[in-house]
């Protein structure tokens, strides 16, 4: 069977919330995407598939390359010119080759090229993350952290829409 013939109905959009939901703000990505999940304009929309996962992995290469848009929820590190809760959005493309290594930790582009090699896809992506407070195990998410959800959610719907 050919690899792209499950791509015929192609979603308008995938939306991957990753992290560990055990530490603190790394849980982002997660909390983002089941709130999308429980508002009804996604959860009743079957164009639209939601996922969270813990890392992005190559096996996730056939759910990307069956979309049209990619957006991936996620958190990073603090640094000097960023302050918890500041939100950052990147058009992503994929990388020029999925990588050599045999890992299963892969950043958005990453995934991106997998799905470019082996269903020769190449959707619009996004990656949205938000810098966190802290990522101590059992710690929930940060204020500023947890403020940013509702705005993402109407920037998604605006994309989405857009489509």
């Amino acid at each position: 069977m050919d690899p792209r013939a499950h791509r015929l109905h192609k979603l308008r959009a995938l939306i991957i919330g990753y992290g560990n939901p055990v530490r603190g703000d790394d849980a982002f990505g997660w909390h983002a995407a089941e709130h999308l999940a429980s508002l009804v304009e996604f959860r009743a929309n079957p164009g639209v598939r939601i996922l969270t996962v813990h890392q992005l992995m190559p096996e996730l290469a056939e759910e990307i390359s069956g979309a049209e848009l990619i957006i991936f929820f996620d958190s990073k590190a603090p640094s000097a010119e960023d302050s918890p809760g500041m939100v950052h959005c990147e058009e992503i493309h994929a990388e020029p080759t999925p990588p050599q290594h045999r890992g299963h930790r892969l950043t958005p582009a990453n995934a991106l090229a997998y799905a470019r090699a082996f269903y020769d896809a190449n959707p619009r992506a996004f990656v949205l993350s938000v810098t966190a407070a802290t990522f101590a195990y059992g710690a929930p998410l940060t204020p500023e952290v947890e403020a940013t959800i509702p705005m993402l959610a109407r920037w998604t719907r605006e994309r989405i829409a857009a489509r």
